[in-house]
């Protein structure tokens, strides 16, 4: 029964969340060998001001850089 979280900033598109989830599943169903309904994932937003690298708010360090969009 794995679970698994993933991180993304704010503002990705539903399309795109859902084939990541599909594709996230397929894999850990392929490899570990469990049923499709076991794999549980958690998907959290985190606003490009509440994320840092290196010192720097990844709002500062991509600002030029919009959300990907199906």
């Amino acid at each position: 029964m794995p679970y698994l979280q993933i991180d993304l900033w704010q503002g990705i598109d539903n399309t795109i969340k859902e084939k990541l989830i599909a594709e996230v599943t397929d894999v850990v169903v392929r490899v570990i060998g469990c049923p499709e309904h076991a794999v549980h994932i958690i998907i959290r937003e985190e606003p490009k001001e509440n994320w840092a690298t290196g010192g720097e708010t990844h709002a500062k360090l991509h600002a030029d850089k919009k959300p990907r969009s199906a």
